[in-house]
């Protein structure tokens, strides 16, 4: 008999088949505010740099926090929304995509669409941990790939690597970024097809083209104060805030099709400030598991449809036929 299987691809293919995309959600959590930089200093200034109060800086901290991301797997993009309760008000905050070390696969991936951090094997510890910075002219591959390439596979010449490396890599890309209200709240509707190097406020430097939308925000700190953050009222501002470009066009720089492995995580925006002011720490993540498949398997024409009918025909007849001569013999 004809394997009713083959006939059922055959079909599926010619008419156009199509992936149903899958609802997810990620709840983060509070992590450790050295992933993945090793600074980790929170920042206790708000998007305008107006300082919190000693009372706030001592009693708050990420468990407070309700963060919730709804994604798709087996989506052509990686798109979804995220929901956010009581992080700090008024504060920008970075959305990305971190890998895992060692998970080749889908840490390249992430890492060639987005950025990477090195660290180096000394014989006891990874230790040296630093960005690679040369993004170049926005291209793929950049700079920064081609260090990543050449030194990947360098063996470890101490000794003691859990790898049997020198260096270890862990890729992550910024696709997104937001500002709280006075409530800590937020809401994102997001669509990774950008990657962004760091943030910046419009009065720091010049939003160039390539670089992510403006976002901006108007108030004044104190005024109103529902969570008790601030113990001076601060006259209005208005603060806007871009992502810089990593890679280019905007738009278009999205994750290759496949599956991933990693964790979401927030990492507060310091905005280059020291101090007070924060350096990058991580906030809040949760482990993530997504496929990104095409939106539909391409469909072919009528006559395609006709061809491989009467291929399937022809491969059942054969069949068919070599099994009688078999019987016969």
């Amino acid at each position: 008999m004809l394997r009713t299987d083959i006939c059922v691809c055959v079909v599926f293919m010619a008419a156009g088949g199509s992936y149903a995309q899958t609802p997810i959600s990620v709840i983060l959590e509070d992590i450790d505010s050295g992933t993945t930089s090793p600074q980790g200093q929170y920042r206790w200034m708000d998007v305008a740099d107006q300082l919190y109060s000693v009372a706030y800086q001592e009693s708050y901290d990420y468990t407070q926090a309700d963060v919730q991301v709804d994604l798709f797997t087996n989506a052509e993009s990686l798109h979804g929304t995220l929901t956010a309760v009581n992080l700090k008000p008024h504060f920008a905050y970075q959305i990305k995509l971190v890998g895992i070390p060692g998970g080749l696969d889908s840490n390249e991936r992430i890492g060639l669409t987005g950025r990477w951090w090195q660290e180096e094997w000394n014989g006891s510890e990874w230790t040296n941990g630093q960005n690679l910075n040369n993004k170049g002219d926005g291209s793929s591959p950049n700079p920064n790939d081609l260090v990543y390439f050449a030194r990947r596979d360098i063996p470890d010449d101490i000794g003691g690597s859990p790898t049997g490396r020198k260096y270890r890599y862990t890729a992550y890309l910024v696709f997104d970024y937001f500002i709280t209200d006075e409530n800590g709240a937020a809401t994102l509707a997001f669509d990774a097809s950008s990657s962004y190097h760091v943030l910046w406020k419009v009065s720091q430097r010049a939003h160039s083209v390539g670089d992510g939308p403006i976002k901006a925000t108007t108030f004044s700190g104190g005024d109103p104060d529902p969570v008790s953050a601030y113990e001076t009222v601060y006259s209005e501002a208005t603060v806007e805030i871009f992502g810089e470009w990593e890679r280019l066009p905007p738009g278009e720089v999205r994750l290759p099709l496949g599956h991933y492995t990693g964790q979401l995580i927030l990492t507060e925006e310091s905005f280059h400030g020291s101090g007070l002011a924060g350096g990058w720490a991580a906030a809040m993540g949760g482990p993530v598991s997504f496929t990104l498949a095409p939106a539909s398997i391409p469909a072919v024409s009528m006559w395609g449809v006709v061809i491989l009918g009467v291929l399937v025909l022809t491969l059942g007849t054969v069949m068919i036929g070599k099994r009688r001569v078999a019987v016969a013999a």
